[in-house]
């Protein structure tokens, strides 16, 4: 019973933009701004799959790496393309910090998507690199 807890506590907070998962950790939120260079993705990396749980996305990516601390920002700059169900590109922002090691790093990353609803629209495609999926809001 303590153990099934503690690996539900663990999938709950599930590695998120820093490798290190803590109970105090929360999911970050999708950052909306109207000036975000969507185009600029930061460092390298590979966006393998795309999932979604209510209102957290999971991002599964790899890079290289492994010395320093990696983060992720997930960056929207609003602009919903004109369709049924609108449409949403995202930019998943990455950063390094100057890590040039070359271990192979497999992450899920999760992020609250909550602020990216449609006004007028329980669905919106949510678009990265060459993935989308579907969002509904409940």
């Amino acid at each position: 019973m303590v153990k099934d807890r503690v690996e539900e506590k663990t999938t709950q907070a599930t590695l998120q933009n820093t490798g290190v998962v803590t109970e105090k950790d929360t999911i970050p939120k999708a950052i909306l701004d109207p000036a975000a260079d969507i185009a600029d993705s930061g460092r390298p990396y590979q966006l393998d799959s795309l999932s979604l749980n209510s209102d957290t996305l999971s991002v599964f990516v790899n890079y290289s790496g492994g010395c320093e601390k990696h983060t992720f920002q997930l960056i929207s700059n609003g602009m919903y393309a004109k369709s049924m169900p609108p449409q949403l590109s995202l930019c998943l922002k990455h950063s390094a910090n100057d890590d040039h090691c070359r271990q192979q790093i497999m992450q899920e990353l999760k992020f609250d998507v909550s602020g990216l609803r449609y006004k007028g629209s329980h669905t919106v495609i949510l678009k990265l690199s060459d993935k989308n999926i579907r969002y509904s809001a409940k």
